[in-house]
C-alpha cells in the first residue's frame, strides 16, 4: 500500500528501529535518525550490516557538515557522537573475543571519497578531501590509545596463515595502522616501517607500504623511498604485483601526486602499450586520487587529455575507457567544468580520432 500504519504497545521506552536487517536488496531507504540514534546502533545493533549501514550515515552527516564549513570557510569540528561510536567499535575490538573483526573492520573505514561525490549534484572534490582528511585526523588523535591497543592485539607475529580468522585480523591491524601512521609519531612510523621489514606475507608488507606512502612525512621519507625500491626488487619477476605497486603509488591519495605518476611513467617495468600498466598507473591517478585529478589548476585533465591522445592509436579501446572521468565534467563545480569541458574539446579537434575515442567524447560534450 501506499501508506502503512504500525502500533507497538507496552514499550517501557522510546524505540530506535533497526531497520534493513539481513539486508539483501540494493535499496535506498530514508529514514531521519538523530545522530544519537545512529551512534546507539552503530555501537549497539545486532545486525552487522545495520552497524555498518548507521556508522556511515553518521560519518557522511559529520562530513556534510564541515563541507558547508569549509565552503564558507569556517573552523571544522568533528561531532562527539562519531568520536564516541568509532570509541565503540574499537572496544568491540579489545574486549569482545567473539567479535568479528572483519566487520569491525569495515567499520573503521570512512565513506571513500568518489561515494561521498555521490551524494552531491555538484562535487566540491578538494573539500571532500580536505574534509575527510580532517576527519580521519581528528579521529585518529582523539583515539590514540585505543587505535594502538587494537593494533598491538592485531599484531601478535604469528607466521602467516591463510584462513578467514587470520585474514580478518590482519585486516583489522592495517586499518588502524593507517590512522596511526597519519599522526607522525617515531612510534607509530617505526611500527609501519618494521611491519614492512618483518612481513612474511604480501598482505602486511603491501599495508604498510601503503600507509607510508599515503603519510609521507618528512621524517620517513627517506625509509619510504627504500622500502618501495625494495618491494619493487623483492617482486619485480610478478607482473601483477608489479601493477599493484604501480598502482598504490599512482593512486595514493595525496594532491600533489602528479609529479609521482610521471616518474612512475618512466619506469622499466612501465610500457604504454600494456594495458594493465597503464590502468595501474594512470588509471589509479585519475580514478583513486580525486584530489589530484580534480586540482584546482586543471594539471590533472591536461595530464589524462595528453594520455589519451598518446592512447588513440595505440590502443583506442583502452583510451576511450579512461575518458571516464573528464566524462563526468557536468557534475564538478564551474571552475573544473570549464577546464574538463575545454580539455574534451581539445580531444575532439585532434585529427585522426579513433572511432572508440570519438565516440565517448561526442557524447559527453553533447549530453
Amino acid at each position: 500500500e501506499n501508506e502503512q500504519t504500525f502500533i507497538f504497545e507496552h514499550l517501557t521506552e522510546k524505540p530506535i528501529p533497526s531497520l534493513l536487517r539481513g539486508f539483501s536488496a540494493p535499496v535506498k531507504l530514508t529514514m531521519p535518525y538523530s545522530r544519537e540514534e545512529l551512534r546507539f546502533l552503530m555501537s549497539h545493533d545486532t545486525d552487522s550490516f545495520s552497524r555498518w549501514e548507521a556508522g556511515q550515515k553518521l560519518s557522511l552527516q559529520v562530513i556534510d557538515e564541515n563541507l558547508t564549513k569549509y565552503a564558507s570557510g569556517e573552523e571544522l569540528s568533528i561531532d562527539d557522537n562519531l568520536i564516541e561510536g568509532f570509541k565503540g567499535v574499537l572496544g568491540d575490538c579489545l574486549n569482545k573475543t567473539d567479535a568479528d573483526r572483519a566487520m569491525l573492520a569495515h567499520m573503521l573505514l570512512l565513506p571513500s571519497e568518489a561515494y561521498i561525490s555521490e551524494q552531491y549534484q555538484e562535487v566540491n572534490s578538494q573539500g571532500i578531501h580536505a574534509v575527510r582528511e580532517f576527519v580521519r585526523l581528528q579521529l585518529a588523535q582523539i583515539l590514540e590509545v585505543q587505535f594502538g591497543q587494537v593494533y598491538g592485539l592485531c599484531n601478535n607475529k604469528e607466521p602467516y596463515v591463510f584462513d578467514g580468522e587470520s585474514v580478518a585480523t590482519r585486516s583489522l591491524k592495517n586499518t588502524t595502522l593507517g590512522y596511526l601512521m597519519l599522526l607522525d609519531k617515531e612510534q607509530w612510523n617505526q611500527c609501519g616501517l618494521s611491519q614492512f621489514e618483518q612481513a612474511d606475507n604480501m598482505t602486511d608488507a603491501g599495508a604498510a607500504l601503503r600507509a607510508m606512502i599515503n603519510n609521507p612525512h618528512a621524517s620517513l621519507l627517506d625509509k619510504t623511498m627504500e622500502a618501495v625500491t625494495d618491494f619493487y626488487e623483492k617482486w619485480k619477476q610478478e607482473s601483477l604485483v608489479v601493477e599493484q605497486w604501480f598502482g598504490m603509488q599512482a593512486g595514493a591519495n595525496l594532491p600533489d601526486n602528479l609529479d609521482c605518476v610521471k616518474t612512475l611513467m618512466t619506469h622499466e617495468a612501465f610500457d604504454i602499450k600494456n594495458p594493465n600498466k597503464v590502468r595501474s598507473v594512470i588509471g589509479s591517478f585519475c580514478v583513486n586520487n580525486l584530489a589530484g585529478f580534480h586540482k584546482e589548476d586543471g594539471s590533472g585533465y591536461e595530464f589524462l587529455a595528453d594520455q589519451v591522445l598518446a592512447l588513440n592509436t595505440v590502443n583506442p579501446q583502452i583510451a576511450s575507457r579512461l575518458l571516464a572521468p573528464l566524462t563526468r565534467w557536468k557534475r564538478q563545480q564551474s571552475s573544473q567544468q570549464l577546464m574538463m569541458k575545454a580539455q574534451l574539446q581539445g580531444i575532439m579537434g585532434e585529427e585522426g580520432l579513433s572511432k572508440d575515442v570519438y565516440e565517448v567524447v561526442s557524447k559527453s560534450l553533447a549530453g
